[in-house]
């Protein structure tokens, strides 16, 4: 009998590898019983297995499908993470209608259908450093968050999600022809989980805190054929960046209450965590006057033509991002404000927070064909002035469209990444030429290594250029930059004890709540914030507020 983990040829009897130690064990692709040795149908359902090929093999360990890099991740972080309490998104998919092929179709094409649809789920997973826990007969579990913390796990699930479903749905449009068909369902819910041993084949074991994955679990198969559902644990953290349609009150096998559920429509991509708050209300901007001076004074130095590079560096949550929204706010009208994000999963996804940019100046929408983003960007450019036209077809390939001219699309990739950024720089001379322009790039700690290439040789030409360039980022990251005399950093200071007594606001209902969480906590203004808020939630739904009362109650 093989090993799953280092393929060697183990004698019938072996219930340990001789090469490795590994359990050898022959198990069902279906429901995954462990079989004896020999077994041409699995003694639980009946699937046959006498075809089990190596490539079978590839999904018996985490071990043998997990990439390296995520495997070094998992392994750095075991020992520190064995007994920890950790907050996870659980995501299920089902892919229904395989089951059904077997009365038409040979084994091993079913088999070799659905490896290709378990390469589609595990690609998507692994591409928002999620870990498949189990196979579970034509589906997969996923865990986001552990063993691979994440501070953003729950979209990232809920992005991934979405990539399976996308790419299913080619999967199956290439089998259409031949009569197969097939639609994925797949559950989400977020809560805690207790994390236990983590081997050197990479399995975590863990203890579900509650229905974790139980809720999950039945949200998959509850849902419809092609439809993502999340619970209200899930919508309440992504609630924003996603388009989500509510689906009431859902009765799940095992639990006594209706649980809320939604369904995920679409991803709102250039969605911050800033602006999602920005919809919720955000509270007063206060002790940060020190660092907003230096932003305005950079600005007004910019604004006559003197152009400056601000890096703002602080850690998560000490409040970059609303530094940077009072500074809009101030500018006002008085310059043009352009501005792309890195992705905390975006390190793959070259020039992501150029395209960002680039999406917001032109008003790309998600739902635009390339008709129309061609279209938007010829309009933008134009408006930009006049001998801008060999600047669009770059700006095309950036975003994911046909550049429409024969030399751009015969160039090979390096020259044409040189000719794109080339074509980036034109842009934003010829539009600090027009008015002032401020720049942001935010989370450059996230950055990809294509965008960190052309910002290091954009900065260069900053001095010349009515531009305030500014860069966000957590310590830690050592940008590419060097030293000029046009560059200002800029550390938030930590919050004061005297302003974090200024939370919560006047107008919550927690005013004679103790406020020893704000002094005790006086670090992260996010946090602080997240508190109060969250706190006030809980208040609101326990106790009827009057907002016209002093919140005494």
């Amino acid at each position: 009998m093989k090993c799953s983990r280092c393929e060697h040829e183990n004698p019938p009897q072996a219930n340990f590898c001789l090469e490795c130690g590994a359990r050898v064990a022959l198990t069902c692709t279906k429901c995954r019983s462990e079989l004896p040795a020999g077994a041409k149908f699995c003694l639980e359902c009946g699937e046959p297995v006498a075809s089990r090929t190596a490539g079978e093999s590839r999904f018996a360990s985490p071990e043998a499908y997990t990439p390296k890099h995520l495997a070094e991740k998992i392994l750095r972080s075991a020992s520190a993470l064995e007994g920890e309490r950790k907050q996870v998104t659980v995501l299920f998919v089902d892919v229904s209608g395989f089951t059904s092929l077997s009365e038409r179709l040979d084994p091993e094409e079913i088999h070799r259908l659905m490896r290709r649809a378990f390469d589609l789920m595990l690609a998507e997973v692994h591409r928002y450093e999620g870990t498949v826990n189990q196979f579970l007969g034509d589906g997969i579990m996923a865990l986001f968050g552990a063993p691979i913390a994440h501070e953003d796990h729950a979209r990232r699930a809920v992005h991934a999600a979405l990539g399976i479903a996308r790419a299913l749905d080619d999967y199956q449009k290439e089998l259409a022809p031949r009569g197969v068909a097939f639609r994925a369902r797949q559950g989400l819910n977020t809560g805690l989980v207790v994390v236990g041993s983590i081997g050197g084949d990479l399995r975590m074991d863990y203890t579900a805190v509650g229905d974790t994955t139980n809720v999950a679990a039945r949200l998959q198969q509850a849902g419809e054929p092609g439809r993502v559902t999340i619970s209200e644990a899930t919508h309440r953290v992504v609630r924003g960046y996603f388009e989500s349609r509510p689906l009431g009150e859902i009765h799940l096998k095992g639990k006594a209450e209706p649980v809320a559920a939604w369904e995920v429509v679409a991803a709102h991509e250039a969605r911050t965590r800033l602006e999602v708050e920005a919809d919720r209300g955000l509270t007063p901007f206060v002790g940060r006057e020190r660092e907003l001076g230096l932003l305005l004074d950079a600005f007004e130095r910019a604004r006559v033509g003197r152009g400056q590079v601000v890096f703002v560096v602080g850690d998560a949550g000490i409040g970059k991002s609303r530094l940077l929204l009072e500074l809009r706010r101030r500018v006002d009208d008085r310059a043009a404000w352009q501005e792309g994000h890195c992705l905390s999963f975006g390190r793959a996804m070259a020039f992501h927070p150029l395209v960002d940019l680039l999406r917001r100046q032109f008003g790309v929408e998600e739902s635009d064909g390339e008709a129309a983003i061609a279209a938007k960007i010829e309009r933008g450019v134009s408006e930009i002035g006049d001998g801008l036209g060999a600047v669009a077809p770059y700006l095309r390939v950036l975003l994911s469209v046909d550049p429409g001219d024969t030399d751009v699309r015969a160039m090979s990739p390096a020259q044409r990444r040189g000719e794109t950024f080339e074509a980036l720089r034109r842009l934003l001379v010829r539009a600090g030429e027009l008015r002032p322009q401020v720049l942001v790039i935010e989370d450059l700690h996230w950055t990809d290594g294509a965008t960190e290439q052309f910002l290091a040789a954009l900065v260069d030409s900053v001095p010349a250029v009515r531009v305030l360039v500014v860069f966000t980022y957590r310590p830690g990251y050592a940008n590419p930059f060097g030293e000029r005399s046009y560059f200002t950093r800029i550390v938030p200071a930590r919050c004061r004890p005297r302003t974090a007594r200024a939370w919560p606001p006047p107008s919550s209902p927690l005013t004679s709540f103790p406020r020893s969480f704000a002094r005790s906590s006086p670090r992260r203004p996010r946090a602080t914030r997240s508190t109060s808020r969250s706190l006030s939630s809980r208040w609101r739904r326990a106790v009827p507020f009057d907002e016209s009362t002093d919140g005494s109650r």
